[in-house]
């Protein structure tokens, strides 16, 4: 599935609650612009999120897995798992114009799936009110 075929339906307001374009970040300097960004913990991922103006009416989302987490087999399914819940999750609670940074832990691997959709909800929501 290409980058541009990984969203929802359009939404021009982009408010919490609505269906939101889902955009991919893939620059470094985007991932690099996330470090003064709000934090909200879970146990599957350390989720960040900036406003981005340059969005428009997109969210972002990028996802990095370390080393740290295991062999290759290991981080791609851990990627696998959290791009999945993105697909469900993004279209409907986050915000537009805002870029979300995913930083995977090891529970992301073997943790229930309905749990990592709960945790990616929770996550969305803190920092939804913390950006407002």
């Amino acid at each position: 599935m290409k980058p541009e075929q990984f969203q929802g339906d359009s939404a021009e307001t982009g408010a919490p609650g609505e269906v939101v374009k889902v955009g991919v970040i893939r620059k470094r300097r985007d991932f690099l612009a996330m470090r003064n960004a709000e934090k909200a913990h879970s146990p599957s991922f350390l989720m960040l999120a900036r406003h981005n103006p340059e969005n428009g009416s997109v969210a972002r989302f990028g996802l990095t897995a370390t080393k740290k987490l295991g062999g290759a087999v290991v981080r791609n399914r851990i990627r696998r798992r959290i791009r999945a819940a993105v697909r469900e999750i993004f279209p409907q609670y986050a915000c537009a114009g805002v870029d979300y940074v995913l930083i995977a832990r090891q529970a992301a691997y073997d943790r229930n799936y309905d749990a990592l959709l709960d945790d990616m909800k929770r996550s969305l929501l803190r920092l939804t009110s913390n950006l407002t």
